[in-house]
């Protein structure tokens, strides 16, 4: 079933960068896959829904492709110069672009597509904040406001690349990079020539190595927003249930085979060693309250898998009264069920 989804939004996208969204019809796509108008309508309502469906899982690849080579940069400022470089057009005939500036139009037309296109902008400028608030953390930059900055910069990215990829010889991509760089270096103290042009490594075949660990390293692509909402909405409960000390709620997250890595090494596997973990560390306390501060999230939507790293702030209570915190990143897993997401495992790692 969701094979046949996935390979509905695929030959969307190819008919899409060939006649626009506004030429697309439901028609084209069942031609292009050799199937009947019906079969498409069963997974999706309409037309607007197949378009935006479409377009979400097109970018959505885009983005998770952007973040991961995002990640090569050893430095702050190398990630920027990444991200800047990643950003813009490859030249006038960039499919990628042109699927981007087209999904705008739309958006003025189909509301589902707004809403998609606006959380895919905000991912994108979500992206550029973090480099910058790493730069300041990292004492490579100066940057007073990272929000503003980033929403700044994409700005500028947005209407020099729409010249760029819409209207050849408006502006050359030398130029367009020159003067990114110009807003970027006081953006961040630095001077144009701190934010390097250099040759990009090719993207690795696999993800980055993690820590040894019994748990198996992220994979997959970025969730759709469906399946993000959930996620997060996950560890929310999770968390919930954590800062009450409510056991029963808290197992009632994990699937019956669950593990948890604890960070001396403890290993839980199944609900009785998982409510005994949960009475040792978290049901000891008054209260613990984890904020999560950053999510990255993957996900096989096919197979029902997804992963998670996220960092986070953790402050409890002791029950003789004393108040501390600690930030701890927690290494996920995740599976689909019938009754939704649930854990799989957790290796549970305390970075200060």
């Amino acid at each position: 079933m969701e094979a046949r989804r996935v390979e509905i939004l695929e030959a969307t996208c190819e008919v899409v960068i060939e006649r626009g969204f506004a030429g697309t019809r439901i028609a084209d796509v069942a031609k292009r896959l050799n199937v009947s108008n019906s079969l498409i309508h069963y997974h999706f309502d309409s037309k607007e829904a197949l378009l935006a469906a479409a377009f979400e899982y097109y970018a959505r690849k885009d983005l998770s492709e952007m973040e991961r080579d995002i990640e090569l940069g050893q430095s702050a400022t190398a990630q920027l110069w990444r991200l800047l470089e990643s950003y813009v057009p490859e030249g006038s005939d960039d499919v990628e672009w042109m699927l981007w500036i087209d999904a705008w139009g739309e958006a003025l037309r189909n509301p589902l597509m707004k809403s998609i296109s606006q959380q895919l902008d905000e991912q994108s400028i979500t992206f550029l904040e973090r480099v910058l608030r790493r730069g300041n953390e990292t004492g490579e930059f100066r940057c007073d406001q990272p929000r503003v900055s980033a929403m700044r910069l994409t700005a500028l990215i947005d209407g020099l690349a729409v010249q760029f990829a819409a209207h050849e010889g408006v502006v050359k991509r030398k130029e367009l990079m020159r003067t990114l760089r110009s807003l970027a270096a006081f953006e961040t103290g630095l001077s144009p020539d701190d934010i390097r042009d250099g040759k990009r490594t090719p993207r690795p075949a696999a993800t980055r190595t993690t820590p040894p660990t019994s748990l198996p390293a992220p994979n997959g692509v970025a969730p759709t927003a469906i399946t993000d909402a959930a996620l997060r909405q996950l560890l929310a409960l999770v968390s919930d249930a954590q800062l009450r000390g409510d056991a029963s709620s808290w197992l009632g997250h994990w699937i019956p085979q669950g593990e948890l890595v604890m960070p001396d090494g403890t290993t839980a596997r199944g609900t009785e060693m998982l409510s005994e973990v949960f009475a040792k560390h978290f049901g000891s306390d008054r209260w613990t309250l984890q904020s999560p501060e950053v999510v990255v999230l993957l996900a096989d939507e096919a197979s029902g898998h997804a992963t998670g790293r996220v960092t986070v702030t953790e402050r409890f209570q002791r029950r003789n009264g004393v108040i501390g915190s600690r930030i701890a990143t927690l290494h996920d897993r995740y599976e689909r069920t019938p009754q939704g997401w649930l854990l799989a495992g957790r290796r549970y790692e305390v970075l200060d």
